[in-house]
Protein backbone atom coordinates (compact mmCIF):
# COMPACT_ATOMS: atom_id res chain seq x y z
CA UNK A 1 0.00 0.00 0.00
CA UNK A 2 2.73 2.45 0.58
CA UNK A 3 4.33 1.99 -2.76
CA UNK A 4 2.97 4.34 -5.78
CA UNK A 5 4.34 2.79 -9.01
CA UNK A 6 1.36 2.89 -11.14
CA UNK A 7 3.00 4.73 -14.00
CA UNK A 8 0.49 3.60 -16.81
CA UNK A 9 -1.92 6.17 -14.63
CA UNK A 10 -2.12 9.84 -13.99
CA UNK A 11 -3.30 11.89 -11.49
CA UNK A 12 -6.71 12.18 -12.56
CA UNK A 13 -9.51 9.67 -11.26
CA UNK A 14 -8.45 9.04 -14.45
CA UNK A 15 -8.69 11.84 -16.52
CA UNK A 16 -6.82 14.68 -15.52
CA UNK A 17 -4.49 15.93 -18.37
CA UNK A 18 -0.69 16.48 -16.88
CA UNK A 19 0.16 20.82 -16.53
CA UNK A 20 3.14 22.08 -18.10
CA UNK A 21 6.50 21.98 -15.75
CA UNK A 22 7.29 25.31 -16.54
CA UNK A 23 5.07 27.77 -14.79
CA UNK A 24 5.50 31.57 -16.06
CA UNK A 25 5.74 32.66 -12.15
CA UNK A 26 8.46 30.48 -11.43
CA UNK A 27 10.15 32.12 -14.58
CA UNK A 28 12.78 34.53 -13.14
CA UNK A 29 12.76 35.77 -16.63
CA UNK A 30 9.01 36.66 -16.97
CA UNK A 31 8.12 39.75 -17.52
CA UNK A 32 4.72 39.80 -16.29
CA UNK A 33 5.44 38.25 -12.59
CA UNK A 34 3.14 39.72 -9.67
CA UNK A 35 4.14 40.24 -6.10
CA UNK A 36 1.78 40.95 -3.34
CA UNK A 37 2.53 42.61 -0.07
CA UNK A 38 5.18 40.38 1.49
CA UNK A 39 7.65 40.38 -1.96
CA UNK A 40 5.95 36.71 -2.72
CA UNK A 41 5.20 35.92 -6.35
CA UNK A 42 1.40 35.39 -7.30
CA UNK A 43 0.33 33.04 -9.58
CA UNK A 44 -1.50 34.26 -12.59
CA UNK A 45 -2.35 30.48 -13.23
CA UNK A 46 -6.10 29.37 -12.49
CA UNK A 47 -6.12 27.57 -9.53
CA UNK A 48 -6.69 24.32 -11.66
CA UNK A 49 -2.88 24.46 -13.20
CA UNK A 50 -0.92 23.71 -9.79
CA UNK A 51 2.63 25.20 -9.69
CA UNK A 52 5.38 22.13 -9.84
CA UNK A 53 8.55 23.44 -8.89
CA UNK A 54 8.85 26.17 -6.13
CA UNK A 55 11.37 23.52 -3.74
CA UNK A 56 13.18 26.22 -1.68
CA UNK A 57 16.23 25.19 -0.10
CA UNK A 58 15.35 27.70 3.13
CA UNK A 59 12.32 26.13 3.57
CA UNK A 60 11.25 23.03 5.31
CA UNK A 61 11.93 19.61 3.73
CA UNK A 62 10.74 16.66 5.03
CA UNK A 63 11.61 13.16 3.40
CA UNK A 64 8.99 10.24 3.32
CA UNK A 65 10.72 7.01 2.90
CA UNK A 66 9.01 3.17 3.43
CA UNK A 67 10.75 0.34 5.46
CA UNK A 68 9.72 -2.35 4.12
CA UNK A 69 10.87 -4.79 7.02
CA UNK A 70 8.37 -2.92 8.96
CA UNK A 71 5.74 -2.00 6.80
CA UNK A 72 5.46 1.92 7.77
CA UNK A 73 6.37 4.89 6.35
CA UNK A 74 9.47 7.20 8.23
CA UNK A 75 9.58 11.14 7.66
CA UNK A 76 11.91 12.72 8.41
CA UNK A 77 13.30 16.30 8.50
CA UNK A 78 15.95 16.86 6.24
CA UNK A 79 18.65 19.57 7.10
CA UNK A 80 21.56 19.92 4.78
CA UNK A 81 23.18 16.23 5.56
CA UNK A 82 21.42 15.79 8.62
CA UNK A 83 18.06 13.86 9.16
CA UNK A 84 15.56 13.99 12.03
CA UNK A 85 12.99 11.24 12.05
CA UNK A 86 9.50 13.38 13.33
CA UNK A 87 6.43 10.80 12.66
CA UNK A 88 5.90 7.29 12.11
CA UNK A 89 3.12 6.36 9.69
CA UNK A 90 1.72 3.15 10.15
CA UNK A 91 -1.10 0.92 7.84
CA UNK A 92 -3.97 -0.68 8.98
CA UNK A 93 -6.73 -2.97 7.74
CA UNK A 94 -9.55 -1.10 9.07
CA UNK A 95 -10.47 2.26 9.80
CA UNK A 96 -8.70 4.36 10.22
CA UNK A 97 -6.07 2.77 7.70
CA UNK A 98 -3.51 5.54 8.22
CA UNK A 99 -2.25 6.52 11.86
CA UNK A 100 0.46 8.76 11.95
CA UNK A 101 2.54 8.81 15.26
CA UNK A 102 5.29 11.46 16.94
CA UNK A 103 8.32 9.92 16.68
CA UNK A 104 9.94 11.37 19.96
CA UNK A 105 6.98 9.39 22.11
CA UNK A 106 5.14 7.56 20.23
CA UNK A 107 2.09 9.65 20.38
CA UNK A 108 -0.54 9.68 17.81
CA UNK A 109 -0.74 13.16 15.82
CA UNK A 110 -2.96 11.89 12.98
CA UNK A 111 -5.28 9.27 11.34
CA UNK A 112 -6.45 9.12 8.03
CA UNK A 113 -9.60 7.48 6.86
CA UNK A 114 -10.35 6.34 3.23
CA UNK A 115 -13.45 5.30 1.95
CA UNK A 116 -15.16 2.17 -0.14
CA UNK A 117 -17.50 3.55 -2.02
CA UNK A 118 -17.06 7.41 -1.44
CA UNK A 119 -14.48 10.02 -2.70
CA UNK A 120 -14.51 12.16 -0.22
CA UNK A 121 -11.87 11.14 3.00
CA UNK A 122 -11.58 12.23 6.52
CA UNK A 123 -8.90 12.92 8.82
CA UNK A 124 -8.18 13.38 13.11
CA UNK A 125 -5.16 15.51 13.55
CA UNK A 126 -4.76 16.72 17.40
CA UNK A 127 -8.22 15.77 18.15
CA UNK A 128 -9.64 17.84 15.16
CA UNK A 129 -12.18 16.56 12.58
CA UNK A 130 -10.69 17.21 9.12
CA UNK A 131 -13.53 16.58 6.26
CA UNK A 132 -11.97 16.14 2.78
CA UNK A 133 -14.01 16.98 0.08
CA UNK A 134 -13.97 16.95 -3.34
CA UNK A 135 -14.39 19.83 -5.56
CA UNK A 136 -14.11 17.99 -8.66
CA UNK A 137 -15.12 14.52 -9.45
CA UNK A 138 -12.71 13.86 -11.82
CA UNK A 139 -9.54 15.38 -10.82
CA UNK A 140 -7.30 15.70 -7.72
CA UNK A 141 -8.92 18.63 -6.13
CA UNK A 142 -9.97 18.58 -2.40
CA UNK A 143 -10.66 21.11 -0.36
CA UNK A 144 -11.01 21.72 3.66
CA UNK A 145 -11.21 24.27 6.55
CA UNK A 146 -8.52 24.43 8.52
CA UNK A 147 -7.78 26.36 12.44
CA UNK A 148 -4.40 25.64 11.95
CA UNK A 149 -3.54 26.86 8.82
CA UNK A 150 -5.34 30.48 9.67
CA UNK A 151 -4.14 33.52 10.93
CA UNK A 152 -6.82 33.91 13.21
CA UNK A 153 -7.72 30.61 14.72
CA UNK A 154 -11.25 31.46 15.69
CA UNK A 155 -11.99 31.44 11.76
CA UNK A 156 -11.25 28.42 10.06
CA UNK A 157 -9.02 29.15 6.63
CA UNK A 158 -10.56 26.95 3.17
CA UNK A 159 -7.27 25.27 2.30
CA UNK A 160 -6.68 23.56 -1.26
CA UNK A 161 -5.18 20.17 -2.64
CA UNK A 162 -4.44 20.03 -6.45
CA UNK A 163 -2.35 17.87 -8.06
CA UNK A 164 0.16 17.62 -11.23
CA UNK A 165 1.77 14.87 -12.95
CA UNK A 166 4.91 13.82 -14.88
CA UNK A 167 6.32 10.26 -15.75
CA UNK A 168 8.10 10.40 -13.14
CA UNK A 169 6.67 12.87 -10.58
CA UNK A 170 3.36 13.35 -8.84
CA UNK A 171 2.68 16.34 -7.05
CA UNK A 172 0.38 17.01 -4.69
CA UNK A 173 0.38 21.05 -3.93
CA UNK A 174 -1.45 22.70 -1.06
CA UNK A 175 -2.77 26.08 -1.83
CA UNK A 176 -4.40 28.88 0.84
CA UNK A 177 -7.29 31.18 0.45
CA UNK A 178 -5.62 32.83 -1.91
CA UNK A 179 -4.39 29.75 -3.99
CA UNK A 180 -0.83 30.87 -3.22
CA UNK A 181 1.12 27.36 -2.40
CA UNK A 182 2.57 27.10 0.60
CA UNK A 183 3.32 23.38 0.72
CA UNK A 184 4.00 20.59 -2.15
CA UNK A 185 4.06 17.04 -1.29
CA UNK A 186 6.35 15.30 -4.70
CA UNK A 187 5.44 11.56 -4.83
CA UNK A 188 8.03 9.64 -6.72
CA UNK A 189 5.69 6.78 -9.57
CA UNK A 190 8.98 5.01 -9.29
CA UNK A 191 10.16 4.98 -5.97
CA UNK A 192 10.99 1.74 -4.14
CA UNK A 193 11.92 3.09 -1.13
CA UNK A 194 11.76 6.83 -1.04
CA UNK A 195 7.85 7.82 -1.19
CA UNK A 196 7.82 11.10 -1.86
CA UNK A 197 8.97 14.81 -0.05
CA UNK A 198 7.24 17.19 1.51
CA UNK A 199 8.53 21.12 0.65
CA UNK A 200 7.44 23.97 2.74
CA UNK A 201 7.25 27.93 1.38
CA UNK A 202 8.40 28.58 4.80
CA UNK A 203 11.79 28.12 6.99
CA UNK A 204 11.34 25.23 9.53
CA UNK A 205 11.14 28.09 12.29
CA UNK A 206 8.04 29.65 10.82
CA UNK A 207 5.95 26.00 10.78
CA UNK A 208 4.43 25.43 13.78
CA UNK A 209 3.73 22.12 14.65
CA UNK A 210 0.15 22.19 14.37
CA UNK A 211 0.81 23.55 10.80
CA UNK A 212 3.39 20.36 9.94
CA UNK A 213 1.22 17.82 11.52
CA UNK A 214 -1.88 18.93 9.40
CA UNK A 215 -0.21 19.56 6.10
CA UNK A 216 1.48 15.64 6.67
CA UNK A 217 -1.31 14.31 7.73
CA UNK A 218 -3.71 15.81 4.76
CA UNK A 219 -1.15 15.13 2.18
CA UNK A 220 -0.76 11.58 3.23
CA UNK A 221 -4.42 10.87 3.24
CA UNK A 222 -5.01 12.12 0.25
CA UNK A 223 -1.86 10.20 -1.77
CA UNK A 224 -3.40 7.17 -0.28
CA UNK A 225 -7.11 7.87 -1.33
CA UNK A 226 -6.05 8.71 -4.83
CA UNK A 227 -4.13 5.55 -5.02
CA UNK A 228 -6.90 3.75 -3.88
CA UNK A 229 -9.65 5.29 -6.46
CA UNK A 230 -6.99 4.67 -9.14
CA UNK A 231 -7.21 1.23 -8.43
CA UNK A 232 -11.02 0.46 -7.21
CA UNK A 233 -13.11 0.14 -9.38
CA UNK A 234 -15.90 0.56 -6.64
CA UNK A 235 -14.58 4.52 -6.21
CA UNK A 236 -15.53 5.10 -9.73
CA UNK A 237 -19.39 4.29 -8.54
CA UNK A 238 -18.92 7.14 -5.35
CA UNK A 239 -17.32 9.75 -8.41
CA UNK A 240 -20.40 9.41 -10.21
CA UNK A 241 -22.88 9.44 -8.03
CA UNK A 242 -20.98 11.40 -4.66
CA UNK A 243 -21.45 15.28 -3.95
CA UNK A 244 -18.62 17.67 -4.38
CA UNK A 245 -18.33 20.45 -2.20
CA UNK A 246 -17.01 24.13 -1.43
CA UNK A 247 -16.27 24.81 2.19
CA UNK A 248 -15.53 28.49 2.07
CA UNK A 249 -19.35 28.68 1.77
CA UNK A 250 -20.40 24.82 3.07
CA UNK A 251 -22.62 24.56 -0.31
CA UNK A 252 -22.51 21.67 -1.92
CA UNK A 253 -22.56 21.59 -6.20
CA UNK A 254 -22.17 19.21 -8.51
CA UNK A 255 -19.46 19.98 -10.87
Amino acid sequence: MAQVQTPTQNTTAPHEPAQSSNPAWQDAQSPHQNLDNEGRLVPTHAPDSPVQHFDDPTGLHLRVDFAWSKFKNIVSEINGNQQTTVYIQHFRCLKPQLRIENASDNAIVATGTINTFSISAECSVNGRTIDLKPVKRWKTHYNYLSTALSADPATPTPITWITNSSLKVWDFVCLDANQIAIAKFSVNWWAVKQVGNFYFEKPAHHVTKDMRDEIVATGLTLLYVMTTRINNPLNIVGSVFGKTAKVDGEVKKDI
